[in-house]
């Protein structure tokens, strides 16, 4: 399938997390150096993420590397304890040219650190989609039910002014794959202009840490979330996308 041209995609993100042990922090801490030097030639760049003070024993799941073909630059990886992320934003984005960009990363992941035989690890892949719109002069709730296939609405509450601020979302658990995650808020763009952030999340649970396991599970994830995408804005909206 090609690329909506005008697709409200902000940014994708590949997560992969697993348990953490003191014993563990070891092989993290030469895990930082040890993939730059394996990935260096597309990623040149790299950048503390977080303050070099704080030990690391507290930053377990949360990256303290970046590391970019550039300063503000995408695609872009992080790794921390117990943690790696794959980001791309929408003006890179091919769901076959990131998925090798991917597999880039997880194969020098799976390479470089010692994962005990058997061990599980969590991923899961995000979409974000930016949708602009005047939360002061229009009414959210009329546009998210004439927009979005979904029914959503109040009628404890009567007011002369239009709702301010939104923030819901839904959690379901599928079948051999995970959780999937859905969710509406109000949010800014890099523009500062407002509008709704939808943040599409599916969560894998307890998949073998290999290489082949994790990108089997990436493309059964993708195509939930496209599907996803395709029947929550389908109609006028999807169309407003071609």
């Amino acid at each position: 399938m090609s690329k909506l041209p005008n697709a409200p995609l902000v940014e994708v993100v590949v997560e992969l997390r697993w348990n953490i042990t003191k014993d563990d922090l070891v092989n993290v801490q030469y895990l930082f150096g040890d993939i730059y030097s394996e990935l260096k030639q597309d990623f040149p760049h790299r950048e503390a993420i977080t303050p070099v003070e704080i030990p690391i024993e507290l930053l377990i799941n949360q990256p303290m590397y970046r590391y970019s073909p550039g300063e503000n630059q995408y695609p872009l990886y992080q790794v921390g304890p117990g943690i790696v992320t794959i980001n791309t934003i929408a003006e890179l984005y091919e769901w076959s040219v990131y998925a090798k960009q991917v597999n880039i990363v997880t194969e020098k992941l799976f390479k470089l650190y010692p994962f005990k035989k058997g061990q599980k690890i969590n991923p899961s892949i995000l979409y974000l989609d930016f949708f602009a719109f005047d939360f002061e002069n229009s009414n959210v709730i009329d546009f998210l039910n004439q927009k979005f296939n979904i029914t959503y609405n109040q009628k404890f509450l009567h007011s002369s002014s239009y709702p301010s601020e939104i923030n819901f979302g839904f959690s379901y658990v599928v079948e051999n794959l995970g959780e999937v995650k859905v969710n509406f808020q109000k949010a800014k763009n890099h523009l500062q202009q407002e509008g709704i952030l939808v943040q599409s999340r599916v969560t894998g649970k307890n998949i073998i840490a290999n290489n082949d396991a994790i990108s089997q599970w990436l493309d059964t994830a993708h195509q939930l979330c496209s599907d996803l995408f395709k029947k929550m804005t389908a109609g006028a909206l999807y169309d407003s996308f071609k």
